[in-house]
């Protein structure tokens, strides 16, 4: 599935808005709904895959007849995305508790989501498990500026992950959240630090060793507001500096005798700019590329079907393969981001996979035509790639490393870890 072609989709959608408004709920997902689930790789002619009218284990009776899901979408068999479809003259604001009480009803589901055929709403359940969260993580509006098809993009078929769609709803949440509280909390441009914030500081270790009243409080209140002015200029001073010294350093190419960029020079570019730049996390249609042809080859292998342990819940769940994306790399693991087996970068002046093993190995097992590159920060074990299509050729060592970390994962258990 490329973005193109869901961009291209989207496009034709728009233009049968006219002819859809007023002929209802069942031309909506007729004309609208379902081009774009095609569009994601979803086959929706096969009920198997894409059921309408889904009747599942918790359909109840209401007005006589029993409540079916618009469509359910099953992967191997097992259902993992629900859709409420609503006309496309309806607004959607309030419809969100019937969706929630599918998603919160059958475990297996991991998306949620509410459409009138122009504007998406992608629910998950970042906070307790099968437990709808009641504002989306994301919104696909197809008649703006900025649609948001690339966020659409990682719930196609090819690279449906429940683990990572619910990670990166979880940070895309909460990062929001805290930034918007820290923000209300410091930016004093026209008011006085919070009481809330005045007692936290002043009840931090060895801050103010009285008892914090209301009186202690506007004691320090023009205090507190002359340290977090301070602090926050010195921060803004910092990045300046920082953004200048690497708007100096991103002209400067410095060739070895041969009139070459050096590997160490290619590596110190690239890793300046994945780790120093914040900028927004965007997951490439590489990047997903490359999960495609992996998670491709794990499901064509045995470890399909492998456990893992999982140390917080003391026992063996069904191993899954999921991704996060960060700014230095573009990681896959295993259930939790920490069991990491690749990480990737496709997006420099050359690219890498880096593999949870010994080098010594990687060396030993490295097909022919490709190389190996200097360790990093990143990964011990890196091998310079061309682009995603190069992984098929890699496939043994990727399958040997998520090998690796369940006989890891496996042996911590035993020695109680």
């Amino acid at each position: 599935m490329s973005l193109e072609k869901l961009k291209l989709v989207s496009s034709q959608v728009i233009g049968r808005i006219l002819s859809v408004r007023g002929r209802g709920e069942e031309a909506t997902k007729q004309a609208l709904v379902l081009p774009m689930l095609d569009a994601l790789g979803y086959d929706i002619w096969n009920p198997t895959e894409v059921c309408p009218e889904y009747e599942a284990d918790f359909a109840v009776k209401k007005a006589g007849q029993k409540e079916k899901v618009d469509l359910a979408i099953s992967i191997g068999g097992v259902p993992k995305i629900y859709l409420e479809v609503k006309s496309i003259d309806a607004a959607l604001d309030g419809c969100e508790g019937q969706l929630a009480r599918y998603f919160n009803s059958t475990g297996t589901v991991t998306l949620g989501i509410l459409t009138n055929g122009i504007e998406w709403r992608f629910f998950t359940d970042t906070g307790d498990p099968n437990l709808m969260d009641a504002q989306p993580f994301h919104v696909v509006r197809l008649e703006a500026a900025d649609q948001g098809l690339d966020v659409m993009a990682r719930f196609a078929k090819a690279v449906f992950s429940p683990e990572a769609i619910r990670d990166y709803a979880t940070e895309l949440k909460y990062t929001a959240n805290m930034a918007s509280f820290l923000r209300d909390e410091l930016d004093l441009k026209d008011r006085d630090p919070s009481e809330y914030l005045i007692r936290w500081i002043l009840k931090s270790e060895k801050m103010y060793d009285g008892i914090v009243n209301g009186n202690v409080v506007e004691r320090f209140r023009p205090i507190a507001k002359a340290a977090i002015t301070r602090m926050i200029r010195d921060i803004v001073r910092r990045s300046i500096t920082a953004m200048e010294e690497e708007a100096a350093n991103s002209t400067q190419v410095i060739p070895d005798v041969t009139g070459n960029e050096t590997e160490s020079d290619l590596n110190g570019t690239e890793e300046a700019i994945h780790s120093e730049n914040p900028r927004q996390i965007i997951t490439t249609e590489r990047e997903l590329r490359a999960f495609e042809i992996l998670k491709s080859l794990f499901d064509a292998s045995e470890l399909r079907d492998a456990l893992i342990h999982d140390g917080s819940l003391k026992k063996d769940v069904p191993v899954a393969l999921a991704y996060k994306d960060t700014t230095a790399y573009f990681g896959i693991y295993l259930n939790k981001p920490s069991c990491w087996v690749v990480r990737i970068v496709t997006e420099a002046k050359r690219p890498w996979l880096g593999v949870a093993l010994d080098r010594d190995y990687v060396a030993r097992n490295l097909p022919e035509g490709f190389s190996m590159m200097e360790p990093s920060a990143f990964a011990e074990s890196r091998v310079a790639i061309n682009g995603p299509e190069d992984l098929h050729a890699l496939a043994g060592l990727f399958l040997e490393a998520a090998r690796q970390m369940i006989r890891e994962k496996k042996e911590g258990a035993l020695k109680g870890e």
